[in-house]
């Protein structure tokens, strides 16, 4: 074994030792929540990204995290605890306040609105000094969130969606446009051998300036994404296809630049690879994004079917007041055509409730002293009294746009699936690739370098448009 492949072993080796430590290894430590009176306090910047990514903080006693969000788009235009229920709007350069209270010890995720930015909220036990008694309970100042219009804040959602579409419709819109004749081109001479196809289109400068602007500008979300999580020591599959397409734009742009550098045997250009990998990524998420644009609009035609004001006795007369106004308890008065303000019991009176938009059943139902009501169903024929049960957010539908929000929000299975392996794929490949390039170089032939390299960045071209990554979005 000469020098050289000794140094080449232990570099190798100690390379791997390294990126075993770098992903696997103990984290920087979190930030810890500061303590405010009874409660603690956290501030998470969100700009490309969660800084801190890891905040610590007690269990059992009132956290405050403040994201501030210093940036527009629709990925970060929302935070999601998923273990936690929580699924909160940040809207574009504005503080959002989210309060919880850790209920145990462990480790809780959280992400954004399309699962590409992570942070970790780490629980830890109570000790003795962090008993809160009442007094200092009730003495911890009450935080609010800097939206205080929540029309307003719609409204900002619905524009950051609007920005995000459009943005990602000119992305993949300029990808498909300069990847197809690539894309073409390459499938009809490689594949069915046509000698028709224009020698420009095979040309590796042509296709150089096709596809560079779809791995620098299409990409680029691809790309902030990938390289910001191996910067926080993580791997996803935005890594994966990050380093995917650089391998294999990399090599291309090698090839194209310098060929002799390359033995003529495997003088292969990857762009086609590139743009496809690229905007098909990109239209994947193209389509969620649209996807839950149509949620959004199905959210705001729920709560427009809320009613907007109920006939309530107080005192003796008959008030009417905002549907937020009335208390629990309350006795509300039903007229034949209204929409039933919030849900109750019917005191007196009878009468058919139209129930479709909750059970889909068209017909009416009868309803009689003692019968329960739902709100925002609509009142048919009769008039009766009914005691308010459930008002505000505790309402049958107020519970349904919560939950088709935290739907619209949260993680399916597969994601969840795609991520616990993706975080030991994109390492696992990382050293194949390595193990691949230090047997190439040892027991390889000559160039023994050159080959060695180009194995290593085929390991990483193959594994990139692998299903999982592909088919998840």
């Amino acid at each position: 074994m000469s020098a050289a492949d000794v140094l080449v072993l232990l570099f190798t080796t100690g390379l791997a030792g390294t990126l075993v430590w770098y992903f696997f290894g103990p984290k920087p430590a979190a930030q810890r929540a500061a303590r405010t009176g009874g409660g603690q306090d956290v501030t998470v910047v969100v700009r490309g990204g969660y800084t801190p990514a890891r905040i610590e903080a007690v269990a059992g006693v009132p956290l405050r995290i403040t994201f501030d969000r210093q940036e527009t788009g629709d990925c970060t235009s929302r935070v999601v605890f998923p273990d936690l229920g929580i699924n909160q709007a940040t809207p574009a350069h504005h503080k959002t306040v989210v309060e919880l209270v850790p209920p145990h010890a462990g480790a809780f995720e959280f992400s954004c609105a399309m699962n590409m930015v992570h942070g970790t909220l780490l629980v830890t036990e109570p000790a003795a000094s962090d008993v809160i008694t009442p007094a200092a309970a009730a003495s911890s100042p009450a935080v609010a969130s800097v939206v205080e219009d929540p029309a307003a804040q719609e409204a900002a959602e619905v524009h950051a969606r609007q920005d995000e579409i459009r943005d990602l419709t000119r992305r993949v819109g300029l990808g498909a446009v300069l990847t197809a004749p690539v894309l073409f081109a390459v499938m009809a001479d490689s594949v069915f051998g046509a000698d028709w196809v224009p020698g420009l289109l095979l040309n590796w400068w042509w296709q150089l300036l096709l596809i560079a602007p779809v791995m620098v500008w299409t990409g680029a979300p691809v790309h902030r994404t990938g390289w910001l999580a191996l910067r926080h020591r993580a791997a996803d599959m935005n890594s994966l296809i990050t380093l995917g397409t650089t391998a294999a734009f990399g090599y291309s742009l090698v090839v194209t630049l310098a060929p002799n550098l390359v033995p003529a045997d495997v003088r292969e250009v990857y762009y086609e690879a590139v743009g496809v990998i690229l905007t098909l990524i990109l239209l994947g998420r193209l389509l969620e994004a649209r996807a839950k644009a149509g949620t959004g609009e199905a959210i705001r035609a729920l709560i427009g079917l809320q009613a907007r004001t109920a006939r309530v006795e107080r005192a003796g007369l008959t008030v009417e007041i905002p549907v937020e106004d009335v208390a629990v308890d309350d006795v509300v008065l039903v007229r034949p055509g209204e929409k039933i303000p919030v849900d109750g019991e019917v005191l007196d009176g009878s009468s058919s409730v139209d129930e479709s938009m909750v059970t889909g059943e068209s017909i009416p139902v009868s309803k009689h002293p003692g019968d329960t009501v739902i709100g925002a169903t609509v009142n048919q024929t009769g008039s009766f009294r009914m005691r308010a049960a459930r008002v505000g957010r505790d309402t049958v539908l107020a519970q349904i746009v919560r939950l088709v929000q935290q739907a619209q929000a949260s993680k399916a299975p597969i994601q969840r699936l795609a991520d616990s392996i993706s975080s030991y794929f994109v390492p696992g490949v990382i050293f194949v690739a390595l193990a691949a390039f230090a047997t190439w170089f040892l027991l390889g032939p000559s160039p023994a370098f050159t080959l060695a390299l180009v194995a290593a960045v085929a390991v990483l071209i193959i594994a990139c448009p692998c299903a999982l990554g592909l088919a998840t979005p």
